[in-house]
């Protein structure tokens, strides 16, 4: 489900250029083994709210830094992932944005 989940919001990011699409894919690919069997209070998988985070991103035509950050906005706060890790695989922009979003209150 969460890989059918994946490649459905993947074809969203059609709009941005072939090495920013392999970004939001690979970002998208992380978000969901991240939150791998985490659900939302319907029984929903937990992945759809930064799947619609991100179409809401694109929709409004963000950089793909900012909707890699959409993507990622609740592992640092939801899962084991770190603000390290984060860096080294996406950089230091998008652990920025994803660290400040998770301190706002």
């Amino acid at each position: 489900m969460y890989e059918e989940l994946t490649n459905r919001f993947i074809q969203k990011s059609c709009k941005y250029s072939k090495g920013e699409q392999e970004r939001i894919a690979e970002a998208a690919r992380f978000s969901s083994k991240a939150h791998e069997g985490q659900k939302r209070h319907s029984g929903e998988p937990y992945i759809i709210h930064p799947f619609a985070v991100a179409e809401i991103l694109i929709s409004i035509n963000m950089d793909v830094d900012t909707v890699i950050a959409g993507l990622l906005h609740d592992t640092l706060e939801d899962t084991a992932i770190t603000y390290d890790e984060i860096k080294e695989k996406f950089g230091e922009t998008v652990a920025d944005l994803v660290e400040g979003e998770t301190k706002i209150s």
